[in-house]
């Protein structure tokens, strides 16, 4: 009888786990995925949208999208097998080369990344949009006005056949299941997630997928890791654990390190963690916000949530990305947004679209993640006013309102410096030299427990600038190379 449950036991099935999933698994390595949420099945979506589950997340409960409660931080997580896959903009693309200059260990560079970059294009095959919708266009005449690139983004998405349907507005069938459709990838597409790419390989290789298995507790055990856990069936929680002598902590940002905070600070089951843990976290420049009365009177499509980004990196590290245009709205609610706009308010434009924009760059402003005395995540950071990289962000934003004719409205800045939003949360565990710089080494082993690896957005020293599921799919194929290296 083997002495441990598993070979490897993978906490976490988003970009991170479901690489090492499935490699380990064709290694021939005793694979077990502990995810917290449920399956995303055509018919969970379903009965999504019909409100007969609910779209957060609560314990015991299937809810998609986890609203972190992290104190100084607003965040959005994913909850199902296959993690962010299931709520990113399915935007593929790699890091700019640039943001390996400082803060990475020694020798770690872009090259070293593009083999795997490689590997994790042939299982996602991102496309761009095969024909070119409204929007895109009109964002792309506003960015030769502003002198500036307009990119087509690659998706990781399965197009209809009839590729005219993208063109075509979508029925008006609820704020619901729109909703739903905008996180599947929009009406008539389908965003292309981990479940079916990564994870589907790694279970037909023979690694074993176990939802709604919530992870709290790691502990050495017999030469390895027991790993605890509460098992949800049915609203009722059951406690258990399994052993390994290897472990991927793989949780997601903000969940891995409150995992090893826990298990370093509450628990004292690792002690040997870094004090660098929580350090340096970022949320990678991300900053939304609407543009309503546009000049351009663009029509709704139904394609996917983004199709372009206006490239501002060169001149200010950061990118705008158009997000598609929302439900149109009662006129009480668009005045009432117009009052809190930025722009020219005396504009009647007639469409009652407003059009959503994301900016995410290379915020260098660092924070740092923490546990108050109640054992709640917290984000702490220096700052009491927003960041020159969000005062930049605003004033791009303001000029591609003005280049559409169109009033921006976004949150206030004393709200954005209290507390700043993320869908990008990034760092808190970093790759590093040697544990006074950082919590893993160049090959993702936490410094201090041997046999402990990360995989996920928080070994990021640095924030990417720009979507990042494509380099942490990338670093995780590079670390779960130099494991199955190990075993």
């Amino acid at each position: 009888m083997p002495s441990t449950d598993y070979d490897l036991l993978i906490i976490g099935s988003g970009f991170g786990g479901s690489v090492c999933a499935l490699r380990a698994a064709d290694a021939g390595l005793r694979v077990a995925v502990l995810e917290r949420g449920r399956r995303m099945t055509p018919a969970a979506f379903e009965e999504m949208a019909e409100g007969r589950q609910p779209l957060l997340r609560s314990r015991g409960r299937g809810g998609l999208i986890d609203w972190a409660s992290t104190r100084g931080l607003a965040s959005v997580a994913a909850s199902a097998v296959g993690g962010g896959s299931h709520l990113y903009t399915a935007v593929t693309v790699p890091a700019p080369p640039e943001i390996f200059d400082r803060h990475w260990p020694e020798g770690f560079d872009y090259l070293k990344l593009v083999p795997y970059y490689d590997r994790v294009a042939e299982i996602i095959a991102p496309t761009r949009v095969p024909i070119c919708l409204p929007r895109t266009s009109v964002l792309e005449t506003a960015g030769r006005s502003l002198g500036r690139t307009v990119t087509r983004l690659p998706l990781a998405m399965d197009w209809p056949v009839d590729t005219a349907r993208l063109a075509g507005a979508p029925e008006t069938i609820g704020l619901r299941r729109e909703a739903i459709d905008w996180i599947r990838g929009g009406t008539v597409a389908r965003k292309r997630t981990l479940d079916t790419t990564y994870l589907a390989r790694a279970e037909a290789a023979g690694a074993t997928i176990k939802p709604l298995h919530e992870v709290h507790l790691i502990t050495p055990a017999r030469g390895g890791y027991q790993v605890h856990f509460r098992r949800w069936v049915g609203g009722d929680r059951f406690d258990g654990s399994l052993i390994a002598p290897k472990v991927v902590v793989a949780a997601g940002t903000l969940s891995t390190v409150r995992l090893l905070l826990e298990c370093r600070e509450r628990e004292r089951t690792l002690p040997k963690i870094s004090a660098s843990l929580g350090e340096r976290f970022f949320t990678n420049g991300d900053l939304g916000a609407l543009l309503i009365g546009s000049e351009s009177q663009i029509g709704r499509d139904s394609g996917p949530p983004v199709t372009a980004w206006l490239d501002d990196w060169e001149a200010n590290r950061l990118y705008i990305m158009e997000s598609g245009l929302l439900p149109r709205m009662p006129r009480l609610v668009l005045a009432a947004m117009r009052a809190i706009g930025r722009g020219d308010r005396r504009r009647r434009h007639k469409g009652a679209h407003p059009w959503a924009f994301g900016v995410m760059g290379f915020d260098e402003e660092p924070g740092r993640l923490v546990l108050d005395s109640a054992g709640r995540l917290c984000r702490v950071s220096a700052l009491r006013h927003v960041s020159p990289f969000v005062e930049t962000g605003i004033s791009r934003l303001r000029e591609v309102a003005d280049a559409l004719g169109a009033v921006l409205v976004i949150l206030p800045k004393r709200l954005l410096a209290a507390r700043p939003t993320t869908v990008h949360p990034l760092g808190g565990a970093a790759l590093a030299d040697s544990p006074v710089k950082g919590v893993v080494d160049p090959f993702g082993r936490v410094f201090g427990c041997d046999g402990l690896y990360v995989a996920d957005g928080s070994l990021l020293p640095t924030p990417v600038g720009r979507a990042p599921s494509m380099t942490i799919a990338a670093l995780a194929e590079y670390i779960v190379e130099r494991l199955l290296q190990r075993c």
